[in-house]
């Protein structure tokens, strides 16, 4: 199975776990940046500081690199960067190599390994920083785009939430109620945060031909509202979202989504049954929300869509909801990643062959399925009060000879 990383964050869509990246020459940055086959993918935050910007990279091996070393991660990968002013500009205002020791590290689980660096601030508002990697082993080389802000406007520019230990900040835009968490700023600020959970139940997507996905509701009824200083730990208890703010009368903040312990896999019957809302006829849904013996009518449900087959309703749950955790790992914003439409693409088609972005937009080309050719979604950045990071699907009827193909497919039973 190929590997292939993008943009979105970058994690890597691998047996339902991940996103894509992009390879495009630093010398021609004019030129869309598209997927590169590689081993390392990179996941990177940006805080501003008074002189600097401080790029935050997560980087997780895979491939053959099962038992990554330290030692082995600094000698097989090259890092450098370049920037430029925006993504359709050729001029280079910097360029620099990022020399790592293993003390420079932090090493995670699942092969993922954390560590920083510091762009001195130059004298426009914002660039893009194209972060070089080398796999000296594959002789493969990759680039990761990176928008850089140098003035703070809002308050997620300077402000991150961080683990227990303050010292890196959650590059990924999710935790769980078991977690311990602090928000803090890399000058260890201390001030009071007013915080407003929000258990509001987000709509999932809509059809890929309906009409354009709702927004944020204008006005969000909030669960509870309190305070927490900053550079102190806490946990949340509550799932839902919560939104930092330095006061209620600001726009923007700092948001998190917060799961259960388990998220972003989903194990109650009531959670695994509203993702299937992408592949499902409304009296089945119907029936699924409405029964007293959830368990049984969700095993039904997987065994009528299979003709009965153990064998293949087995497949189709472990197929369907892998893509579901991983829409959740991938996407989660203000509302839990499968019902965003970039997760709801995902789940249902799997991971795109190719990933173009730019500015404003993200496009995801699939090829290798027997119901089309070629097929692009277009995504379109739509930043709200909670997220810069919001894409809302290009909507077309004439996705639909494609669309109900695929989705009896997993019907049938057929997708693994």
């Amino acid at each position: 199975m190929k590997l292939y990383y993008f943009f979105l964050g970058a994690a890597l869509f691998v047996a339902g776990c991940s996103r894509p990246p992009a390879s495009k020459p630093v010398s021609n940055p004019n030129k869309p940046i598209v997927t590169e086959e590689i081993s390392l993918i990179p996941k990177t935050k940006t805080l501003v500081q008074d002189t600097a910007v401080r790029v935050f990279v997560e980087a997780q091996i895979l491939g053959n690199y099962q038992t990554m070393t330290p030692q082995r991660f600094v000698s097989d990968f090259i890092f450098n960067y370049a920037i430029l002013p925006d993504y359709s500009s050729r001029d280079i205002l910097q360029r620099k190599n990022v020399r790592l020791t293993v003390d420079d590290l932090t090493k995670l689980e699942d092969n993922r390994f954390l560590f920083s660096f510091t762009v001195p601030k130059l004298q426009v508002p914002t660039a893009l920083l194209l972060l070089e990697i080398n796999n000296l082993t594959a002789s493969k080389k990759v680039l990761h785009d990176v928008p850089l802000k140098f003035t703070s406007t809002r308050l997620s520019d300077t402000y991150g939430i961080f683990d227990q230990y303050g010292e890196y900040p959650m590059i990924r835009n999710f935790a769980t109620q078991t977690d311990t968490l602090q928000i803090a700023d890399l000058n260890h600020t201390k001030r009071s945060m007013v915080v407003t959970h929000y258990s509001h139940d987000f709509e999932p997507a809509p059809s890929p031909m309906g009409s354009a996905a709702k927004n944020v509701p204008k006005t969000l009824a909030p669960d509870s509202l309190f305070t927490v200083s900053t550079d102190q730990s806490f946990t949340l208890s509550k799932p839902g979202l919560y939104f930092f703010q330095e006061d209620t009368s600001q726009n923007s903040g700092v948001s998190i989504w917060i799961g259960d312990k388990r998220y972003p896999r989903y194990t109650h019957p009531q959670d695994l049954v509203e993702p299937l809302i992408y592949i499902s006829t409304k009296n089945e849904l119907k029936e699924l929300q409405t029964t007293t013996i959830p368990k049984k009518t969700l095993d039904t449900y997987w065994l009528r869509l299979t003709s009965n087959s153990e064998t293949r309703a087995k497949r189709s749950i472990r197929a369907y909801y892998r893509r579901v955790a991983t829409a959740n790992r991938l996407f989660s914003s203000y509302k839990e990643g499968w019902k965003t439409d970039m997760g709801m693409i995902y789940i249902v088609l799997g991971q795109p062959d190719q990933v173009t972005r730019l500015k404003d937009k993200e496009v995801w080309t699939y090829t290798q399925n027997a119901n089309f050719s070629e097929i692009n979604f277009t995504f379109m950045r739509r930043p709200n009060a909670f997220t810069e990071e919001a894409y809302e699907l290009v909507r077309y009827v004439e996705y639909e000879p494609i669309w109900y193909p695929v989705v009896e497919e997993w019907r049938k039973g057929v997708v693994e």
